[in-house]
Formats: C-alpha cells, sequence, structure tokens
C-alpha cells in the first residue's frame, strides 16, 4: 500500500519537485494545497500519512503554517510531518521537532537524503532501492535535491 502524501506548499515549482521525490520514494501525492487553509481542508478530506509543510506561505483567513502544523499533530498524532522554510534552523526548527515533525529541511537545497532513514523506519514499504541511491548519491546529483 502506497503511503498518502499531501503537499502544502505556494511554491508551485517546488511542490512538482517534492511530487517528483516522494512518489520516486514510492509515495502516492494524493493532494496538493498552497495555502495552510488549504492545507487544512485537503488534510481533512484526504487523512494522509505524509505531510510536507512550508512554513513560509500566505496567511489568509487567519490560518498559518504554525496552526495547520499544530491541528495535524492533535487530529491525527500518527502522520508524519516534514516542516521545510527558507528560515535556517534555529530555535523554531527545535519547537517543530519537540512538537513531533520528523525533521525540518531548509529550501532551496533539500536533501531527502537525510530522511531516508526515519522514512524506513516509519514506513518499510518505500522501495530500498531509491533510498540507498539517495544515500550514495552525488549531493550535486538534481535527483538528490529538491
Amino acid at each position: 500500500m502506497a503511503i498518502r502524501a499531501l503537499l502544502v506548499e505556494d511554491s508551485i515549482p517546488i511542490r512538482a519537485l517534492l511530487r517528483r521525490r516522494l512518489e520516486r520514494l514510492g509515495c502516492d501525492v494524493v493532494g496538493e494545497a498552497g495555502t495552510a487553509e488549504e492545507g487544512l481542508e485537503r488534510f481533512h478530506e484526504l487523512l494522509p500519512d505524509l505531510v510536507t509543510l512550508d512554513l513560509m506561505m500566505p496567511d489568509i483567513n487567519g490560518i498559518d503554517a504554525k496552526q495547520l502544523f499544530r491541528t495535524i499533530r492533535t487530529e491525527s498524532p500518527k502522520a508524519v510531518v516534514i516542516v521545510i522554510s527558507v528560515r535556517p534552523k534555529s530555535i523554531e526548527a527545535s519547537a517543530f521537532l519537540r512538537e513531533g515533525a520528523l525533521a525540518y529541511l531548509e529550501k532551496p537545497f533539500i536533501s531527502l537524503a537525510s530522511l531516508t532513514k526515519p522514512l524506513a523506519r516509519i514506513f518499510p514499504e518505500l522501495k530500498p532501492g531509491v533510498f540507498s541511491k539517495l544515500t550514495t548519491g552525488s549531493t550535486n546529483d538534481p535527483d538528490n535535491r529538491l
């Protein structure tokens, strides 16, 4: 059974890259959202196993990415959340990790290689051959970067 993923990201090119990388790992990207509000709607509709969440998105109708993160963690504690931001790792990153995020990744150079072991532990059905390519491949290889 494929891992159901939801991409919450306002950048269309980053969403496309996330989709491609996650599908290569064996995930089924079941939805995309460009705002936190849309992300909340899609989350409730689709009940994904994995959510990628951009922190720097437009705040519409009072729902921001931090609120969405906390809602996901409260309503579906088993859902895996990967937080993505242009902000360098900081106190904010530590807070998200303490609250249950699997990882805090920085744009624009998001490497999936750092997530191979944690994702494989959580989702053993993901494609192991892709994991080994990601962990041994060059960081200059576009297939190892988002």
